[in-house]
C-alpha cells in the first residue's frame, strides 16, 4: 500500500528530525560520549516512532513487546555500530548519521512485517 509506505516516511521521517535535532544539541553544548548523545536521541525519537507507527501508519496496535524488542535491537545495533566507527577514528556526525541511516532501514522491514502484521 502506497499510502502506508508514505505514511511510514512521514512517521520516520518525523522521528528522524527529532533525533538528529537531540543530536545536534547535544554535540553543540555537551561533551558527551556520542553513545551517550546516540543513546539519548534515540530514546527521545523512540516515543515519536511508537506512537505515529501505532496510530498513524499501520493503524493497528501491534505488538507492543515486538516492537520493544526491535527498539532495544536496533539501539544495541547502533551503539555497537558507533562504537566501531568511533574506534577507528570515524566520529562526530558522521558516525552519529551512519548508524541512524542503518537503524531506520532495518527498523522499517521488521516493523512492516513482523511488528505491525495482519
Amino acid at each position: 500500500n502506497i499510502f502506508e509506505l508514505i505514511r511510514f516516511a512521514i512517521v520516520g521521517g518525523a522521528a528522524t528530525v527529532v533525533d538528529l535535532a537531540v543530536t545536534i544539541v547535544l554535540v553543540h553544548f555537551t561533551n558527551f560520549h556520542e553513545n551517550i548523545i546516540t543513546s539519548l536521541a534515540f530514546i527521545t525519537a523512540f516515543w515519536v516512532s511508537f506512537f505515529g507507527h501505532r496510530y498513524f501508519t499501520f493503524k493497528k496496535k501491534g505488538s507492543p513487546v515486538s516492537f520493544f524488542i526491535l527498539s532495544i535491537s536496533t539501539f544495541l545495533l547502533r551503539n555497537v555500530f558507533v562504537l566501531g566507527l568511533v574506534s577507528v577514528n570515524i566520529r562526530g556526525y558522521y558516525a552519529l548519521i551512519s548508524s541512524m541511516i542503518l537503524v531506520t532501514a532495518i527498523t522499517y522491514f521488521v516493523a512492516k512485517f513482523k511488528v505491525f502484521k495482519e
